[in-house]
Order: structure tokens, then sequence, then C-alpha cells
């Protein structure tokens, strides 16, 4: 949903709002987007992913940090908040040191969005978009109620279409370390 306001928004505005709404808070072009809070399947989806991630980054030895919902920001008019992002180990540690309110687009190497009702053409049109503006290597989206994961990797300026995972069947996925899952798994309960 994006809300009417006089005057376009700043990222200062932006992480002032986080901070008490009840909303998901993000800004493009200076235009604040606001989206309901996700569903308990959808957070549910996010903490599985986020620990078969973690889980990948540790088993690969790669130099990443999972977050969830961290925001990723550039210049004053655009803040996106991926439900997950794989982040630079050396990113991870300056920011928590400086308990920063968002990463640089070039300490990301994967951004993961996970689909909300009403909200998926934000998903697959303008955050890919925006995302491969800045670079950043690897986009998943993940529909939380097929439980497909569909994946991007950067190919110039633009992202490529490099993988579907359905439930049922292990697949390998590229990001930052190639990481095999099965999106079926991603509602289990412990």
């Amino acid at each position: 949903m994006q809300a009417a306001f006089d005057r376009e928004w700043t990222a200062a505005d932006v992480f002032a709002a986080q901070e008490t709404s009840l909303h998901r808070v993000e800004l493009l072009d200076g235009i604040p987007l606001m989206s309901p809070l996700p569903r308990l399947r959808h957070q549910h989806v996010a903490g599985t992913l986020a620990e078969a991630l973690a889980r990948a980054v540790a088993e690969s030895r790669v130099e990443a940090t999972v977050f969830k919902g961290a925001n990723v920001c550039r210049g004053d008019r655009d803040v996106l908040r991926p439900d997950l992002s794989a982040v630079t180990s050396t990113a991870a540690r300056s920011a928590l040191a400086a308990d920063a309110m968002a990463f640089a687009p070039e300490d990301v190497l994967l951004a993961v969005e996970i689909l909300s009702p009403g909200h998926e053409g934000a998903d697959r049109i303008d955050k890919l978009a925006r995302y491969a503006e800045w670079a950043i290597a690897s986009y998943w989206v993940v529909d939380p109620k097929s439980l497909t994961i569909e994946t991007y990797t950067l190919d110039g300026e633009r992202y490529a279409p490099t993988a579907t995972a359905k439930p049922g069947t292990a697949t390998t996925l590229p990001a930052f370390t190639p990481i095999t899952l099965d999106p079926g798994t991603l509602l289990r309960m412990r």
C-alpha cells in the first residue's frame, strides 16, 4: 500500500516511522511504502528459511551473516527491507558495532522477499528492479502459500531467472554459495 503524504520522505523519516509503526515502512524514490506486518505463515517461513541460510553459511565457510528484516539503504530516497538478507561479515560486524539502521546495497550478497497478499507486484517488479539496479548479486522470491522459491542472479544490470524450487524436491539454489533445500520443509514444526 502506498500512503499519501504532502512531501517526499527521507531515509531518516522512514527510520523514525519504523520505531512506532504497526506497518512495514519502506521508501522508493522518496515515496513511503507501507504494508501490513507479516502474517504468521510468512513469519514462520522466514524463520525456517533464515535457519537454512545460516546453516549454509556455516557449512560453506563463506564470510556472511543472515539477517531478518534488516534495512538496505541507498542515498536518502531509498530504503528497502528484505524479509531476509545475507550480508558480508565485515559489514555485519561494523553495523552491529555502530548500532546502524541499515546496510548499504554493496554489503548485501542475497536479498529474499516473501510474498504477502496484495503486495506481490512490489516484490516481483519494483524490488526486483531496484535490487538489480543496486547490483545485489542474488534475489529470491518465496511464495509461502505454494512453498516455491524463485531465484534470480544478476546478469549485467538485470536479473536473470536461474531456478524455481518446488515442494517435495531438494533443489540447489544459486546465491552467495549454492544452497540445497526442499521448500516443502519451510513449514516444518519442531
